[in-house]
C-alpha cells in the first residue's frame, strides 16, 4: 500500500502529497538512487564507523581526480597570463604600439583573446549541463577532456591574432565540461613550472617558451583524459572498480539527510520554469559575475601587473605564487570552518572578501618604490576565490531537483563567463603610471556588491525556514510520522517542492 507524504510545489501554498516509494520508484523522472537503496519502508541506520571509512575511501578517489582536473583547467588559462611575458603578445600580434605622443602599448587584442575562451564557455555551458546528466558522467568527461589537451597543443599552430582568438572559442566550448575551480595549489605550481620551462627554453633557445608551455599542458591533459575515463565512476551505484555493494549502498544511503538526491535522468520542464522565478538564483548569478571581475587582475592581467612592478619576466612568474598560496590558504579555512560550524556560508562570504578590498587598496593607492607593499596586495587578491567556492557550496546546498541543479550551476557559471568576459577590458594598461585605477574601483564596487548580497541571501534562506517550519508543524502528524523526510529524499523534488527542506545558511 502506498504511503503518501507531504511536499508543496511552493511551500506556504496548498500541500500537494507525493507518494512514498512504493509507488514513486515506479514513476518516472524520480531519482536514479531510489530503487537501488530503498528496499523497505524503514531507512537504514549507517553505523559510523563504516561510514568513516567510506567516506576515507572517497576522498582518496575523488578528491585527486577533482582536484588535478579543476587545476588542469585553471593552469591552461594562467598560461596564457604567463606566456603573455615571453614573447606570446608579440608572436600572435596581440600588443598594438601607439607612436603618441606619448607612446603607448595597447593590450586590448590580449583582452579580446582572453575573452574569446569565455564567449566559447558561456555558449556551450547549458548544452554541456544537459549532455553530462544525461549521458554517462565518467565517461563523457573524459572524452571532453582528452579534445580539450588536442585544442591546447594545436596553441602552438597559432601564428595570427584571429586564429589565437578562434582557437580560444573552440576551447572554451570543450572546458565547459568541467566546472571551474579555485585551485591555488595549481596556482602555486603553474609559477614553478613555468617558471622552470621558462628559464630552460629561454636557455635552449631551441622552443620559443610560451610554446614550450602549452605543450607541457597539452600532452598533460591528454593522458590525463584516460586515467578519468578509468578511474572516474558515473555515479555511486556505477562505482564497481572500487567500492563494495554495501558501500555504494551507504554512500546513496548518506544523501537522504540533506534531501537534494543524487542523479534523475529525465528533463522535467516544471523544475526548468521554477528555476526562471527563483530569486536565489539571479542573487547567485551577480555574486558570481562580482567575484570573478577579479580573475582580469588576478589571472589574466596577473603577469603584467606584477611585471610593472619592476620585475624581470622569469622573476615575474616567481612573484605569482603568493598568491597561489592566499587561495590555498583561505580556500581550506574557510571551507574548514564551515564544514565544522553549520549555517555560516553567508558570513563567510563577506568576511572573506574583505582582504581582496585590502588587497586592491594597497596597489591603487600605496607607494610603488618598494615593491612589497603591491606585491603583497596582489597576492591578498588571490583570496578571492574562498568567497567563490563558499557561493559554489552554498548554491549546491540550496538548490535541489536536478533539472534544477544543473540549471541553477549553468547560472553561476554563464556568470563566471560574463564576468571574464568583460572584466579584462577593465584594465587599460596605458594607465600603468596611475596604478590601474579602473581595475581597483571596479574590484571595490564588486567586493561590496557581494557581501550586501550575501547578507540578505542569510535574510531571505531564514525567513523560508521559518516559514516551513509553520508549515511542517501545521500537517497531520499521522502522516508525517508514517512517511518522513527520507521517503521523499529521493523523489527528485525541488526545494521548494519538498517540505522536508531546509536552506542552509
Amino acid at each position: 500500500m502506498a504511503v503518501e507524504v507531504p511536499a508543496a510545489k511552493a511551500v506556504g501554498a496548498d500541500v500537494k502529497p507525493v507518494r512514498s516509494h512504493a509507488s514513486v520508484s515506479d514513476e518516472s523522472g524520480a531519482d536514479v538512487a531510489k530503487g537501488f537503496v530503498e528496499d523497505g519502508p524503514e531507512r537504514r541506520e549507517i553505523d559510523p564507523v563504516a561510514e568513516r571509512k567510506l567516506l576515507w575511501k572517497i576522498d582518496c578517489l575523488l578528491m585527486p581526480l577533482l582536484t588535478i582536473s579543476f587545476g588542469l583547467q585553471y593552469y591552461d588559462k594562467a598560461i596564457f597570463s604567463s606566456a603573455s611575458v615571453f614573447g606570446l603578445l608579440e608572436d600572435m600580434d596581440l600588443s598594438v604600439v601607439h607612436p603618441g605622443p606619448p607612446r603607448t602599448v595597447s593590450l586590448e587584442r590580449f583582452s579580446t583573446a582572453n575573452s574569446a575562451f569565455y564567449w566559447g564557455y558561456l555558449v556551450a555551458c547549458y548544452p554541456m549541463s544537459y549532455i553530462l546528466q544525461r549521458f554517462p558522467l565518467g565517461r563523457t568527461l573524459s572524452l571532453f577532456i582528452l579534445v580539450w589537451g588536442v585544442i591546447t597543443l594545436l596553441t602552438l599552430a597559432c601564428h595570427t591574432y584571429p586564429g589565437i582568438v578562434v582557437q580560444r572559442v573552440f576551447l572554451g566550448v570543450i572546458e565547459s565540461a568541467v566546472s571551474p575551480g579555485a585551485t591555488g595549489l595549481f596556482s602555486i605550481f603553474s609559477g614553478a613550472v613555468n617558471y622552470g620551462i621558462g628559464r630552460a627554453a629561454t636557455s635552449s633557445g631551441s622552443i620559443h617558451p610560451w610554446k614550450a608551455m602549452y605543450l607541457f599542458a597539452g600532452l598533460w591533459t591528454v593522458v590525463w583524459a584516460f586515467i578519468v575515463y578509468f578511474c572516474l565512476p558515473d555515479n555511486p551505484m556505477s562505482a564497481t572498480r572500487f567500492f563494495t555493494l554495501e558501500e555504494r549502498k551507504l554512500a546513496v544511503e548518506r544523501l537522504r539527510e540533506n534531501q537534494t538526491g543524487m542523479e534523475a535522468k529525465k528533463f522535467k520542464k516544471a523544475h526548468l520554469f521554477e528555476a526562471f522565478a527563483d530569486p536565489q538564483l539571479y542573487v547567485f548569478f551577480l555574486m558570481a559575475i562580482a567575484i570573478y571581475v577579479c580573475n582580469a587582475g588576478v589571472t589574466t592581467f596577473g603577469a603584467q601587473i606584477v611585471k610593472s612592478f619592476g620585475y624581470s619576466s622569469l622573476k615575474t612568474i616567481l612573484m605569482l605564487t603568493p598568491a597561489g598560496g592566499t587561495t590555498v590558504v583561505s580556500i581550506y579555512v574557510s571551507c574548514w570552518v564551515a564544514g565544522h560550524w553549520k549555517n555560516l556560508r553567508t558570513i563567510l562570504i563577506p568576511i572573506t572578501c574583505f582582504p581582496v578590498i585590502a588587497g586592491a587598496v594597497m596597489i591603487w593607492k600605496g607607494s610603488w618604490q618598494y615593491r612589497g607593499l603591491p606585491l603583497t596586495g596582489y597576492a591578498l587578491l588571490g583570496i578571492f576565490g574562498a568567497p567563490y567556492v563558499l557561493l559554489l557550496s552554498l548554491s549546491t546546498a540550496n538548490v535541489a531537483g536536478h533539472t534544477k541543479k544543473a540549471f541553477s550551476a549553468a547560472t553561476l557559471f554563464v556568470g563566471y563567463n560574463v564576468a571574464n568576459i568583460f572584466g579584462p577590458y577593465l584594465v587599460d594598461t596605458t594607465t600603468k603610471a596611475e596604478h590601474y585605477p579602473t581595475t581597483w574601483i571596479s574590484i571595490l564596487v564588486c567586493m561590496v556588491f557581494t557581501c550586501v548580497a550575501s547578507i540578505l541571501l542569510r535574510v531571505y534562506y531564514s525567513y523560508e525556514n521559518a516559514k516551513r517550519d509553520r508549515a511542517q508543524a501545521a500537517l497531520d502528524a499521522e502522516k508525517r510520522d508514517a512517511a518522513g523526510a527520507e521517503h521523499v529524499a529521493f523523489g527528485d523534488l525541488t526545494d521548494r517542492e519538498n517540505i522536508y527542506f531546509r536552506y542552509s545558511l
